[in-house]
Formats: C-alpha cells, structure tokens, sequence
C-alpha cells in the first residue's frame, strides 16, 4: 500500500466525525475531514437514507416524495451534510442553502412522478438499450455534479483526476460531450457576472480571484473529457465482419457451366472462395488469364465481380492454339504455371474481375 493511500486513509478511518459548527471559514478542515470520512466509509444508498430522515424531521409534508426522486440526480454529498445537520452540526447560510436547494430541486421533480399503484402481480416492463443508455448518462452526469459541489464546497479547490476517475469507471465515450457540456453552461454562467444582475447578485460571495480559479477548474475538467474520448476512440474494438458462406457469395455469379468444341467444364464456382489462384478462359475472345489473390485471405466473390485479386499480376493473353495450350496449362505444376503466358507472343491485358457467360473458370489453387 502506497503512503499516499495510508494517509488518506489514516485521515478517514475512526469513528463517524463529532458535531460540530459549520459556520465559518474556520471549520473548512473540519467539514472536508467529514465528508472524506463519510465519501470513504459510506455509499450512496446511506447518503439517500440520511437526506430521508432529514427531511422527514424539517420537511414531513414531503417525505412521501422522497421515494420517487430520481436517484441518479442525487449528490451524496449534500447526504453527508444532512447527517452532520441531524446530529447537530450548525452549518453556514450557504451550506445550508445548497443543501436545501438541491434536496427541494429533487423533491419538485418527483411531484411530477405519478405516485406507484400496486397490483396484485407487477409486471417490470423490459427497458430498451436507448432507456438503459440514458439513465447511466443521467446517473454519471450527477456524479459530475457531486464533484463540482464537492470543489465549490472546498473553497474552489479539487484533487479530482477526472480522467483517471473516467478510466477506471470505463465510462462511456458518448457520455463525454454531455458532461463537456454541462461544465461549459457553468462556465457561460460564470462570464455573465458584471453583464447580468441576478447572475452578479448571486455570485455575489465570490472575489474575482476565485471565478478565475472555477472557470480554470471547468476548462481542466473538459479538458480530461476530451482526452478521454480520443482515449476510448483510439482504443475502441474494431467490429470484424462476418464472410458470407462461399456458396451464398458465388449465387448471383455468372459464368460457362462447360464448353463441348474443347471439351471443357468449369470447376465449382464456390472453391475461388479463399483460393489464391484461378485460370479463366474467354471463350468469346479465346483469352486465357490467370488471377491472383492480393492478400492471404485469398478471393472472395461480391455479386459476379472478383474482389481481392492483384490488378497489377492478373493478366490474360489470347490463345491461337487453345486446344494445345489450355490442357498443357491444366496440366502444369505451380512452376510450370509460371511460364505458360510469358512464353506465349500475344498481347498481354490486365483482367477486370468480371464474369459473365462466355468465361470458364478452369482451375483453381
């Protein structure tokens, strides 16, 4: 265990931190001891249920709301510091503000949420991916939000790593222009102070030194999400596609079943799949030619067209003799092969990679 994990957790460990005020810049050590200790010892679901019995004591006309808020909006932070309210800690004006604002901002929503009827046999209907996918964005943009009140709440500072934070939580890329997002509405609402009266009256508290220091704050945190995304973009599983079976990729491919003046007859049209090498002949023309396959994975056949052949090898020459030159070519071995066109006095053309009716598709290898 490093010595930066022991002292972070020698400064947490212990019982669950006294009372105490609240109330002036005097205790902020005091307050960020606490929620480090609740933030290391306690998980979210607690926070929940500490807000809960807050309310239920300041707020008992709303506490049947409290079940329906969306959980995902909820800042733990502000459940930490109603449990240090319940057991007696006297908070400051803002503190206090902050916190009954975002738990009132909660409870206005879920008034919007129809109360749950009970049935004899409920049915859970299955969420779609999209539902799936926007709860967590919902639910990772309000952690976003927990730490920018954690760092408003540590008079504007934050040893928040986001990008380590997004790397080991594996976030999702397509969350990171969201959360860009919201940083920058902070931002835009920082920069309207002096222009706008309520926005200047309600930044009222802060000195011109620390609306600097926030807005450098949100700009690193955009930052990080930028690197991120181009992390998870460099990084992203490359989808193979699927081959089609040799026999449905040659259905549609046309071509001479068999040719009776030379006694000639094609070899399946589904061995070219994979193969490195195919001989044709143009009955047509009288050319023969000779394919081969630009890459291991050999040939394959897109509708009647040749695909992954050498355009630069794959030539053909027309035969004056084919009745002597074709069985010496089916004959040949791989060297042999070799020489069967260079030694012929015709014209050499480069092959198109199409196929109809007047070609043969004589060996392949």
């Amino acid at each position: 265990m490093s010595e930066r994990v022991q002292a972070i957790m020698a400064k947490v460990s212990g019982s669950e931190p006294k009372p105490q005020s609240l109330d002036n810049d005097d205790n902020k050590a005091a307050l960020m001891h606490a929620l480090n200790w609740y933030n290391y010892e306690k998980d979210k679901k607690t926070a929940l249920a500490y807000a809960g019995i807050w309310i239920k004591k300041n707020w008992p006309a709303d506490f049947k709301l409290w079940g329906r808020i969306q959980e995902s909006k909820f800042s733990q932070t502000y459940g930490w510091i109603a449990r240090m309210n319940s057991n007696g800690a006297v908070l400051s004006t803002e503190l206090d503000n902050r916190m009954q604002s975002h738990l009132r901002e909660l409870l206005n929503a879920a008034k919007l949420v129809a109360e749950p009827v009970v049935v004899d046999a409920p049915v859970t209907p299955k969420r779609s991916i999209q539902e799936a996918i926007a709860e967590k964005q919902s639910e990772f943009l309000g952690d976003i939000e927990g730490f920018i009140d954690d760092f408003w709440l540590a008079d504007y500072k934050s040893t928040l790593d986001l990008y380590k934070h997004l790397q080991g939580n594996n976030v999702a890329k397509q969350f990171m222009k969201p959360a860009i997002d919201l940083f920058q509405r902070n931002i835009d609402e920082l920069e309207l102070i002096g222009q706008d009266a309520q926005v200047t009256e309600g930044y009222g508290h802060l000195t011109k030194t620390q609306v600097k220091r926030c807005v450098t704050w949100y700009r690193e945190q955009q930052e990080a999400c930028e690197k991120y995304a181009n992390f998870k973009k460099a990084n992203r599983k490359v989808r193979v596609k699927k081959a089609k079976p040799a026999g449905e990729q040659v259905s549609k491919m046309k071509f001479l079943r068999e040719f009776a003046d030379l006694k000639l007859k094609s070899v399946l049209a589904s061995s070219i799949i994979g193969a490195n090498q195919l001989w044709v002949y143009n009955v047509k023309n009288k050319k023969l030619g000779v394919y081969n396959a630009s890459g291991t994975s050999g040939f394959s056949v897109k509708g009647t067209s040749l695909q992954g052949y050498d355009p630069e090898t794959s030539v053909q020459r027309t035969l004056r003799k084919p009745d002597v030159i074709i069985p010496k070519m089916m004959a040949a071995g791989k060297v042999a092969l070799r020489k069967i066109l260079p030694d012929l006095t015709t014209t050499e053309t480069a092959l198109n990679g199409r196929f109809n009716e007047d070609i043969l598709l004589l060996r392949v290898i």
